[in-house]
């Protein structure tokens, strides 16, 4: 069976990988496994832990793929992730999320990051929880403007 490990921030990360996810990929013969982060049990913490992290899962099975559930809106350059200043300074927040995105692939060891796939959740999770789907799409044109 197939594994991916997914890095959650939170609670209301992993609930849904466990919940939403996992029955999903489980028909696939896929297994999720959602770990918090380490260090903090949910919460955002320096790169340098979470890259631990990362390369430790991947080490320790070398057939799993790792991934990362984090809220863009919780980080800070405080917490060092690789190239914080240039992403910043990017104005469309889509490609902002791209370019953090793979610099942290870039950071992690070349001998396993080819299974790691970083994933940055643009908008605080929770709040796409708990909204009224019908006002967003009066609220947002399609096709988005970029």
């Amino acid at each position: 069976m197939k594994r991916i490990i997914i890095i959650c921030e939170g609670e209301t990360e992993q609930a849904f990988c466990n919940r939403i996810l996992q029955p999903h990929f489980l028909a696939k013969n896929i297994y999720i496994q959602a770990p918090l982060i380490k260090h903090s049990r949910g919460g955002i913490v320096k790169w340098s832990i979470l890259k631990q992290q990362i390369e430790t899962h991947l080490r320790t099975d070398s057939t799993a793929i790792v991934t990362t559930f984090i809220d863009y809106y919780g980080l800070f350059s405080k917490y060092s992730f690789p190239d914080w200043d240039l992403a910043e300074r990017i104005p469309n927040p889509n490609l902002r999320m791209e370019a953090l995105e793979k610099s942290m692939k870039a950071d992690v060891s070349e001998l396993l990051n080819f299974r790691f796939i970083p994933y940055l959740q643009l908008h605080e999770f929770e709040g796409l929880l708990f909204n009224d789907i019908g006002v967003i799409y009066t609220q947002i044109p399609y096709p988005p403007r970029i």
